[in-house]
């Protein structure tokens, strides 16, 4: 699409099952922004379509809430067209920490240190604001050009003030999963915590 709402499409800059990211420009701040469209393909079936739809009601909740410099901030949220859609901050040249996951391109020690905390930070934020994230893993947390660090995608969040986010079933990445996690038992902020070590033993 040329247009998404306000907002100028300048590429598609990424694809998965949930969805489709492109760069964009808002004319209005004068910035470019990430659009992330939600799959609501008609031909889905009817569990995937209400998970998406659950998925992007979770992060359309959050449009300002979480102002924090390691939380990726979300400006707004939308629907045109049967389209359902989220806008972030777009952040040039930044990578996910699934870059420097593999044993040939590891971070040093104190740069790994520094990011853990720093997400450690963030989630500490957001838990007091009553909000668990639930899919902490190295593909969502960016390292920006200059070391800073940006969690993403709150896409199976729990809200304390919102059952728009309860994900039937299992959700979450299985290899970051706490064991109550796995179990679907009861989550607390130490869940993220324990998928935040996960990644930590990862990076080492």
């Amino acid at each position: 699409p040329a247009r998404i709402g306000k907002y100028e499409v300048i590429k598609e800059v990424g694809r998965g099952s949930t969805g489709v990211v492109y760069l964009s420009h808002d004319a209005y701040y004068g910035r470019d922004v990430a659009i992330k469209v939600y799959n609501m393909d008609a031909g889905a079936d009817a569990q995937r379509l209400r998970s998406a739809r659950k998925m992007f009601l979770s992060e359309a909740h959050l449009v300002g809430m979480l102002q924090h410099p390691y939380v990726l901030p979300i400006f707004d949220a939308g629907e045109e067209n049967g389209r359902c859609y989220i806008v972030t901050e777009y952040v040039h040249h930044a990578r996910t920490l699934s870059t420097y996951c593999r044993p040939d391109n590891l971070l040093p020690l104190d740069d790994i240190i520094e990011i853990v905390f720093k997400c450690a930070k963030a989630l500490h934020y957001a838990h007091t604001r009553g909000v668990i994230h639930r899919d902490i893993k190295p593909s969502n947390i960016l390292l920006t050009q200059d070391g800073e660090v940006r969690i993403i995608d709150f896409g199976i969040a729990l809200v304390s003030d919102a059952d728009i986010s309860r994900i039937e079933g299992i959700a979450g990445s299985p290899s970051y999963m706490s064991p109550e996690q796995v179990q679907s038992l009861e989550l607390t902020p130490r869940s993220d915590i324990y998928s935040l070590g996960a990644v930590m033993y990862e990076l080492l």
